[in-house]
This record gives structure tokens, sequence and C-alpha cells, in this order.
């Protein structure tokens, strides 16, 4: 089970980007909203997939995760 306090951030979150907000956590990163547009997919059978247009949340890093041995 979750703590409350991870709870409380996710919604906290959803909430300000689903106002267009963008949240910026000093020392993560950042939350913001992005549109993906419309996809069609064809297969080879002949079937063709449509996603629809959504919002989705996306996270921006403030640095860049990697080895630091390098």
């Amino acid at each position: 089970m979750e703590p409350l306090f991870i709870h409380k951030l996710k919604d906290i979150i959803r909430e300000e980007v689903t106002k267009n907000n963008s949240v910026k956590i000093d020392g993560l990163g950042e939350f913001y909203k992005a549109h993906r547009t419309q996809v069609q997919r064809k297969y080879n059978d002949g079937r063709i997939e449509v996603l629809p247009p959504k919002d989705i949340i996306e996270f921006k890093p403030e640095k860049k995760l990697g080895n630091d041995d390098q």
C-alpha cells in the first residue's frame, strides 16, 4: 500500500496538469501536459486500428540518469 503522501502528490500533480499548469519539483523534474494526435495503424491482414487523440501527463527529469563512470 502506498503512503498517503504519494496519493496526495499524485492528486495534486494530476489536478494542476489538468489546469494546463506544469509542476516542477526541485531536484526531480517537471510534470506537464502533452497532446497526442490521432494515430491510424494498418496491419498486413487488412485491419485498421484508429487510436483517438488524447492528453497525457509527461515527465522531464531535471538531470539525465545514467552511469556516473562514463
